[in-house]
Parts: C-alpha cells; structure tokens; sequence
C-alpha cells in the first residue's frame, strides 16, 4: 500500500487533509497527518525543545515510520519542514508535492527583515490572542480565494484556526517560521525524486518563487491551479488529488 504523508501549514491542523482523504482510494493508499507542535492534537505544547527542527524532523519520521518509500506532502510551513526531511532522507521519498512552499530566504537583508517582522508578530500574538490574530491573518490578499469557499466549507476550517492557543502559534513562528529556519536553496539542486511545484494563480508570490526553484530542481513540475489562492489542499483539493492518483 502506498503511504502519503501530509503536512499542514502554520494555524492549520490534520483535519485540514479530510477533504483530500476522502478523494482517493483509502484501498490502496494510507493517509498519514500529522499535527505540529503549537496545532490540532499538539496545540497545549510549551516544552520549547520540542518547537525544533530536529523535533519536526522526527515527528516526519515517526509519520513515515517503517515505509520503504512515501509521497511526501507539505503546504506552506508543511512544505518548508518537507523539504528538510527529503534532502536528508532521499531514499525514502517516492514523490514530493509542495503546495504553496519555500526554501527559504537566501538574501541576508530580507532575511533580517522577516525574522524582525516575525518576531513582532509572535509578540501580538501573546498580547492580543488567536482570535486578533486570525482575523489580521485570514486578510492576507493570498487568503481570498479561501475565504469566498461557501460557509458548510468554509466555516469548520476557521473555527480550527481560532481553537489554537496563543503560546503555541508564537513558539511556532519563532521556531520554525520562515526566517528561523536555513535557506534550502543551495541544496535544491540535490533532490533526484519528482516534485510536483504546485500554487494557486491568486498567489502571485509563491508563484515566482515555484518557477525559481523549478529551475533548481532538475524532476521538478510545476502546476498553477486557476483561480485559487494559496492554501490550495483546502480550495481545491480535487486537483491535489490528481497528483497522488
């Protein structure tokens, strides 16, 4: 039986892939989803060693567990922490599907920039709450297709988003946000498995950064799904479907 490992994105949870599972053929395909420190089943966590990478490493290895090989799915967060695991377990990787993902920020300067704005945003966080929090981040522009789902999809996927606790989204960001994690640029050009590059043509960012690193992985394919946004195994999982067959 084939084994896909699906990882959520920062404030999401396991029950973000339902949707997906109930889209492919669980007689032939095991579904694993894990839940990251600070989120769903792990959302109480405050032990900061366990917000490292060396911690969502394992966490990654224990979903993969005994399986030769697996399709190995990360969004956003999901994606960054996916690309860890793969570089330093390549045998173990049938195919990586990255959903709305970057290596990283190679550039020093931009680099300062995000850790100082994330920072600040682990800070508003603990002052102000999830709900303030949720509100400021549902906004983001890449969001809107994901907001305008109708309420029987859209509502259940905001009342997880507002259940996560204000220490355990900041120990998050500042753990393994974008900017405290290294730059996986550099290394891209070593994954040898396919790699399905797959964004939203609402999100014009990650986009760009899609075709970038499209360029430094040599069995990279990239994939624009019409009209969506960013977190696309919530919009239109369908189409993440057809990726794992």
């Amino acid at each position: 039986m084939l084994k896909v490992v699906a990882l959520h994105g920062f404030t999401g949870s396991h029950q973000d892939f339902e949707p997906l599972k109930s889209m492919v053929n669980d007689d032939l395909i095991e579904f694993v989803t894990p839940d990251w420190p600070g989120h769903g089943k792990l959302k109480q966590e405050t032990d900061v060693p366990k917000y490292s990478l060396e911690a969502h490493m394992e966490i990654i290895s224990e979903a993969v567990g005994s399986s030769k090989r697996v399709i190995l799915l990360g969004y956003s967060m999901g994606g960054r922490l996916a690309l860890n695991w793969a570089l330093n377990h390549p045998d173990r990787i049938q195919k990586l599907i990255l959903i709305g993902a970057s290596p990283g920020i190679a550039d020093e300067t931009q680099l300062a920039e995000r850790l100082k704005g994330d920072q600040a945003l682990a800070h508003f966080i603990r002052i102000h709450g999830v709900k303030p929090f949720i509100k400021y981040w549902n906004g983001k522009t890449f969001f809107r297709p994901l907001m305008a789902l109708p309420p029987d999809r859209l509502d259940s996927i905001l009342e997880r988003r507002l259940k996560n606790t204000p220490e355990g989204l900041a120990l998050s960001l500042e753990n393994v946000g974008t900017a405290s994690l290294p730059s996986l640029w550099p290394r891209l050009k070593e994954l040898r498995c396919p790699v399905d590059i797959v964004v939203g043509e609402k999100d014009p960012k990650f986009i760009e950064i899609g075709y970038r690193m499209g360029e430094c992985i040599p069995k990279a394919r990239i994939s624009i799904i019409e009209s969506a946004g960013h977190a696309l195994h919530l919009e239109r999982p369908e189409d993440i479907a057809t990726l794992i067959g």
